[in-house]
């Protein structure tokens, strides 16, 4: 393959013009949303954006390269009983809480309209089909370069280090109540597990979240930490949006900024190309709550942590990881007279939010709007003139995604239910199963709610087996399966790569142990002929869950669309 790639390049005619076609490219420019600074930041809270101003007769804009800009506020306080006091933070403070892995999930759904007609729709949970999808297109390169950016850690979640504690209560050395995989700090900590103990991987660390903990500047030691002391100040690092941590009274506070290309959430953004107008509206609807979890053996090895669902305002993902720190509060753990961890994650600015002594009102971010940033491209004059000739009827093609749940599917039950009466053109189904938010001896909520667990980036390790899908009325599986990751790489092949080759998968980021612990079940139903795709067909799934507990599902039908735009006017039709 690479001898052809080097015979090609070197057969291709060069010019000393070729490099670039454009005279002049800033990326500086940038518009605030619509809200003026103002967040409801209880459950969801929705962002607007106008970027009808973009406008430039003399320039284009690349939409593929417009990513947003959320500046996050994340703030926690511990508290004796019932939140009757405050308690104060000791060293380490800054290593409690954590945003999971992709800022993908502080979005639970958007939409996209261009020139009023609607090109993206509302669907929720778009962050887990939206993270599947970058996790199957990334390669460990992109990882190491651009995930930080994009939120993750120096690794993608440890597989090794998910754990399943079946009490609802706080139970001794136990990190949460249900799945949970928050542990950050073990006694000679690995990600593999260091040393040989009677249970499996307790010594394993979930080292994504770990490397994250360092993405904040800590302030509260300035003696200390020489790099604040000697080189920075507070206005420095907010000057230039550097995340950072601080404490303010008995208030913990977090200041992040997120970045989202906005290509991720819209594939059809990645598509559109140069434009001079771009009437285009988008809305993002933003995860922010409050959880008040309980804690027991604070300042202990034993520690404990649960929620009980009635202490949790995140009313669909909850983006926000409280860690799991297990030692006395000398060495960073938890204050020993701490009953209760409150903390909430939110936009610009924390809300009047009361738990007994415990109040958020108004830590505010140095960035108070979200933004949105944009290129301006001028392009020699002939080429721009022949770009636009060209594309005054450019056709648009890109995938978009329909979202399904349904709840729990009982132990060893049957599942077989029309997902969709009618889509034209699908190319993949994806199907997630997580344990069921009826699951009582748990967490008792859906398991993307918790903050113990890095779901919504991960999933379960349940079984499905004997999956099929039929779309209009045809099996798409010459036999049901016992679905194994043979079958996912079988399916996922090319349909999910960057790049394709002939030795299978090129690129992504699942391997086998972290695909049967965060299980993904795909299927690829491009393959059809041209009248059946553009036919609006059924759409049904059937499998059965091979795991002792009952289960919920999120099913996302993923399929082809398309809009005509004119790149001079922006006019859309479709």
């Amino acid at each position: 393959m690479s001898d052809n790639y080097e015979f090609e390049k070197s057969s291709q005619p060069q010019e000393i013009d070729d490099y670039s076609p454009y005279v002049d490219k800033q990326y500086n420019g940038f518009i605030n949303d619509l809200n003026g600074g103002i967040y409801t930041n209880t459950s969801l809270s929705l962002v607007q954006f106008d970027l009808g101003q973009i406008y430039n007769s003399q320039k284009f804009t690349d939409t593929n390269d417009m990513f947003c800009v959320i500046p996050i506020v994340m703030v926690a306080a511990f508290s004796t009983a019932n939140n009757a006091a405050l308690v104060a933070p000791g060293v380490g403070a800054v290593n409690l809480l954590s945003i999971k892995s992709n800022f993908m999930h502080l979005i639970h759904q958007a939409d996209l309209q261009i020139n009023g007609k609607t090109i993206e729709s509302t669907q929720p949970f778009i962050n887990v089909v939206k993270h599947f999808q970058m996790l199957s297109e990334m390669s460990f390169n992109d990882l190491g370069t651009i995930g930080y950016t994009q939120g993750f850690g120096e690794n993608v979640d440890n597989h090794r280090s998910a754990v399943f504690n079946n009490a609802a209560a706080a139970t001794a050395s136990c990190s949460g109540n249900g799945f949970t995989n928050n542990k950050v700090v073990a006694p000679n900590g690995s990600r593999v597990g260091s040393t040989i103990t009677s249970v499996q991987n307790s010594t394993a660390v979930n080292d994504a979240i770990t490397s994250k903990l360092g993405r904040y500047v800590d302030l509260t030691n300035p003696t200390a930490n020489k790099l604040v002391t000697n080189i920075f100040a507070q206005g420095n690092l907010e000057a230039e949006l550097k995340p950072t941590f601080r404490v303010a009274g008995n208030y913990m506070i977090w200041n992040d900024y997120a970045v989202i290309k906005l290509s991720n959430p819209f594939e059809s953004l990645g598509n559109i190309g140069l434009v001079r107008k771009f009437d285009c509206t988008l809305r993002l609807w933003l995860n922010t709550g409050t959880v008040n979890a309980t804690v027991i053996n604070p300042g202990a090895a034993n520690l404990g942590y649960s929620l009980a669902n009635t202490d949790n305002t995140f009313t669909n993902s909850c983006p926000l990881m409280i860690n799991y720190l297990n030692d006395t509060a000398a060495n960073g753990g938890i204050p020993a007279t701490t009953a209760k961890i409150t903390a909430g994650l939110y936009v610009a600015s924390s809300p009047n939010v009361t738990y007994g002594a415990v109040n958020f009102n108004n830590y505010s971010s140095s960035l108070r709007t979200c933004r949105i940033y944009y290129s301006q491209i001028q392009v020699e004059n002939q080429k721009a003139l022949t770009y636009v000739e060209q594309n005054r009827n450019k056709k648009v093609v890109y995938r978009t995604v329909l979202t399904n749940q349904f709840n729990n599917v009982n132990a060893g039950g049957s599942f077989n239910q029309l997902i969709n009466s009618g889509v034209v053109h699908p190319v993949g189904i994806l199907i997630v199963p997580y344990i069921s938010s009826t699951v009582a001896a748990g967490f008792g909520d859906y398991q993307w709610k918790s903050p113990f667990d890095s779901c919504p980036a991960t999933s379960s390790p349940v079984s499905l087996i004997n999956l099929q899908v039929s779309v209009g009325g045809v099996n798409q599986l010459q036999s049901t399966l016992g679905y194994t990751y043979e079958n996912f790489i079988e399916q996922i092949n090319l349909a999910e790569s960057l790049t394709s080759s002939d030795f299978g998968v090129s690129c992504g980021l699942f391997n086998q142990a972290y695909w049967e612990m965060f299980r993904h079940y795909y299927v690829n139903i491009e393959r059809a002929n041209i009248s059946d795709k553009n036919m609006a067909r059924n759409i049904n799934i059937s499998f059965q869950n091979n795991s002792q507990v009952a289960i919920d599902v999120l099913t996302f039908i993923i399929y082809s669309d398309t809009f005509v735009i004119d790149v001079e006017s922006g006019i859309v039709k479709k």
